[in-house]
């Protein structure tokens, strides 16, 4: 039944009308971190709460699950993966000041609690909420859908007879967003270790740049190579202290034949 008999129907008026976004978290890793080229990271990815959706950028695109485990294909070079997730909608809190007297002028003594009536639109406030504790002003909306809502709100007694309707609110709501990026960094090749392959020993001749000389002694085999010194294609400069000298050098510099391990 409704009725003025609670009265003061303008005293119902809501006081504020908010909205809350409702994103969740997305939580996102990789595994490596960092690693050497070649790598192919494993991404793994959830939402909390369940997102409505997921999309990824970066070194990876397109929509996903929101939640999984994926294989990305190998990286050799540094590499940022983002995921932003969507949740549909939003929250709505309404608030309002409770009557205090009947339509009469007389105390309301049995004010028993309140309803709040929303829609998409004000000829369809076509969802209730029930708040049965007179002492309680407020009221938060949740998982709407996006787009314009309508709030009103009616007192009702312990007889179950309601006020008529508080003025209307309305409330735009949007949906919510979230993202989370993870970086997988590559770090470059160290230098090849290079190491004597051959016996011989020789000096180089110029200045740069340089040809090989003639045999001029002697090392052992596995022995540490110069890599930033390179006679030819494949002759690096050596340690005078690890070469047997069998004759004497017209330069500074031995250089042996050396291979990578």
């Amino acid at each position: 039944m409704r009725t003025n008999i609670l009265g003061l129907a303008f005293a119902m008026a809501m006081t504020s009308l908010t909205q809350a976004q409702t994103a969740g978290v997305v939580t996102l890793s990789a595994n490596p971190t960092s690693a050497q080229t070649g790598t192919a990271p494993v991404l793994t990815w959830s939402t909390s709460p369940a997102a409505q959706s997921c999309l990824a950028s970066g070194g990876w695109s397109g929509a996903r699950d929101v939640f999984g485990t994926e294989t990305q294909p190998s990286i050799s070079a540094t590499t940022s993966y983002t995921l932003t997730c969507s949740w549909s909608g939003g929250t709505a809190s309404v608030s309002w000041v409770a009557p205090t007297t009947n339509e009469d002028g007389s105390d309301l003594l049995d004010l028993a609690g309140f309803k709040v009536l929303y829609g998409t639109s004000t000829d369809a406030l076509t969802q209730t909420a029930l708040v049965d504790d007179n002492t309680r002003t407020s009221y938060a909306a949740q998982s709407l859908a996006p787009g314009t809502w309508y709030f009103v709100v009616r007192a009702f007694n312990t007889k179950q007879v309601e006020s008529v309707d508080s003025n209307v609110a309305q409330r735009d709501v949007s949906g919510a967003s979230a993202a989370n990026t993870v970086q997988v960094t590559v770090a470059p090749a160290p230098p090849p270790t290079l190491h004597t392959i051959a016996t011989q020993v020789y000096d180089v001749r110029g200045s740069g740049p340089y040809t090989l000389g003639r045999q001029v002694g002697t090392i052992a085999l596995g022995k540490s190579c110069v890599s930033t010194f390179r006679v030819g294609s494949n002759y690096y400069k050596v340690t005078r202290s690890d070469v047997t000298i069998t004759r004497n050098p017209r330069s500074q510099t031995l250089v042996a034949r050396c291979g990578s391990s």
